[in-house]
């Protein structure tokens, strides 16, 4: 089942998604078929959705089911009618898979190998389908970074790597855009002290670090959806294919095996050290791979520059859909 969030007629709705790509407000097919709505929103969103478990995911796929079979009995929006949120609002936080995709092994320097490292963006760099990508001038190189991204639906804390999937609600699209001047500007070269672990002793170090706070989490750096799919309809997360084009320009195509990490190494991994709450996303890495399908040592999705194009950039993941959005000076 696939799950939206957009603005229609003066008001939020979640939308089921029906057979020729019309939306139909989940709220108002449940309460035609005598389906209670939950008591602590004004209306449906994704968050009380996967707050009321596998119970309501039985009264949205009937309340589905009724709409499709009897069309003319429900409200129908057409998909270009309407304002797109990114479908969750507002998640405790969006954490972010760094560098997991063996086309950009090449690149690294060094790293660590025995665990995935990870950041967080927030909540207010997410936007929705077909909204624009603002970008000041200031902010130099930009580029996309098409990923897979994973729906939390329980909280996770200390979970075993055969037990994540138990707590994935579903899977959507995240572009995580990234700017590579701001990354530069906010890079420090720094000394500090270092403890050997064999020995103990304390001696004086060289480092380089940036943080991700605004190259990867300005305003618009989320664009995020269209749908949520929900768990059942991706049997195997591991077995999709990623585009992201430019216009009509491909700029890179890959597949999610190509994972470093898988999603239950990943998510595992971060719930011992950070507590996942349902409806967090858990962004699995760039989709890197060239447009020609091979490694690279530079992937072209890293050079496809945002700065002054205009156009529209689309991610498509199959089993998904397309996340489309416009690029806008500001």
């Amino acid at each position: 089942m696939k799950l939206a969030s957009f603005h229609a007629d003066r008001r939020d709705r979640i939308g089921l998604v029906l057979n020729d790509g019309d939306l139909v407000d989940a709220s108002d097919a449940m309460s035609r078929l005598g389906f209670p709505l939950p008591q602590s929103t004004p209306y449906l969103d994704v968050e009380s959705v996967i707050a009321g478990g596998e119970a309501m995911l039985k009264r949205l796929r009937r309340a589905q089911e009724f709409a499709q079979s009897e069309p003319d009995k429900v409200r129908r929006f057409p998909a270009d009618k309407v304002t797109w949120h990114p479908p969750l609002r507002r998640p405790s936080k969006i954490i972010c898979i760094a560098l997991n995709n063996r086309s950009v092994d090449a690149m690294k320097i060094k790293g660590p190998t025995d665990h995935p490292a990870f950041f967080l963006k927030p909540s207010t760099s997410l936007t929705g389908h077909n909204t624009p990508i603002r970008l000041r001038e200031s902010y130099g190189l930009t580029h996309s970074e098409p990923e897979l991204a994973v729906v939390i639906g329980k909280i996770l804390s200390n979970v075993e790597e055969d037990a994540v999937y138990e707590g994935v609600f579903g899977y959507t699209i995240v572009n995580d855009v990234t700017s590579i001047r701001m990354r530069d500007e906010d890079s420090f070269s720094f000394r500090y002290f270092r403890q050997n672990t064999a020995t103990g002793e304390i001696s004086q170090g060289e480092a380089h670090t940036s943080y991700a706070g605004r190259y990867k989490g300005s305003d618009s750096f989320g664009p995020c959806g269209p749908f949520i799919v929900t768990r059942d309809e991706i049997p195997d997360p591991h077995a999709l294919e990623i585009s992201c084009h430019l216009d009509a320009r491909l700029v890179a195509r890959d597949r999610t095996r190509n994972y470093v990490w898988s999603i239950p190494a990943a998510i595992s991994h971060i719930s011992r050290n950070v507590t996942l709450l349902p409806g967090d996303i858990v962004c699995m890495g760039t989709a890197a791979g060239g447009a020609d399908d091979k490694d690279a040592e530079v992937p072209s999705a890293f050079k496809a520059d945002l700065q002054g194009f205009g156009g529209v950039v689309s991610i498509s993941i199959t089993n998904i859909g397309t996340l489309s959005n416009t690029v806008e000076a500001i």
